[in-house]
């Protein structure tokens, strides 16, 4: 008997975004089924982080489609697509820097998913949250205090605060020493390992080579390569993109 596939969690149809009149995104178009690690790659302006912030509500495509468990949840406000079970994480750590490592989960627990149901025991939930991300030790310090690396493992314990379902993650690994980025690789398999299907932006290509079930490759706000890892990378489009030896188009936009 046949092994059923797991069911899609996101599917993105024809998605297009122009902003300041010019194209951001053309014809973008993927799913994304449960359980599934998929990394999105690409060179910077591919229009990677207009993508998750599309997905997260901060900005409305002109055209296309996006369903989340088979909803179309396009022209969502941020809060609700939250509370749905979509989180996601900054390229830039935006943590509240004067509030304690604590608090900012806290917060998160208390807005998260389901925010008319009371959370039980949040104190212990937020420290099981930091102990995961490796924070523990740094619970009471000032989250301006820390360091790039733990404020990267902050956003992801806030964002999974919010108990989501999918997880976006943008740039977990960006400017990261080598043994933080295989932190970063061990922390994102656990992260499946908790049941959470994961969309990830990351410019480190051994990352997403060891995290990802698959790739998809983005230039020019155009997909330019699916598949496994070893074969979107080994891809001469997507060799040339991230050498900068593909032919620009006159109407390219810097990504915001």
């Amino acid at each position: 008997m046949a092994q059923l596939e797991p069911p899609i969690c996101l599917e993105i149809e024809d998605l297009g975004v122009i902003l300041d009149d010019r194209p951001v995104l053309r014809a973008v178009g993927f799913q994304l089924r449960r359980g599934e690690i998929v990394s999105i790659i690409g060179p910077n302006g591919a229009g990677k982080t207009t993508l998750f912030n599309v997905l997260a509500g901060r900005i409305r495509p002109q055209r296309g489609r996006i369903r989340y468990w088979g909803e179309d949840i396009r022209g969502w406000a941020p809060h609700r697509i939250c509370r749905a079970g979509l989180a996601r994480t900054f390229q830039i750590a935006r943590p509240f820097a004067e509030m304690s490592v604590l608090e900012n989960v806290l917060i998160g627990l208390w807005f998260g998913k389901s925010p008319t149901e009371a959370v039980l025991e949040p104190r212990r939930q937020a420290l099981e949250l930091l102990e995961l991300v490796g924070l523990t030790h740094k619970a009471e310090t000032s989250a301006g205090a820390l360091t790039l690396s733990e404020q990267r493992r902050l956003e992801v314990a806030r964002a999974l605060s919010t108990r989501p379902q999918l997880l976006l993650l943008d740039e977990i690994a960006a400017g990261l020493s080598p043994q933080a980025v295989n932190q970063a690789v061990e922390l994102i398999l656990a992260l499946r390992e908790r049941g959470l299907t994961l969309l990830v932006i990351d410019h480190f290509l051994n990352l997403t080579a060891k995290v990802s079930d698959r790739l998809v490759a983005l230039d020019q706000g155009e997909i330019i390569a699916a598949g496994s890892p070893s074969r979107v990378i080994q891809n001469p489009e997507v060799i040339a993109a991230y050498l900068g030896e593909r032919e620009s188009r006159g109407d390219e936009a810097i990504e915001p």
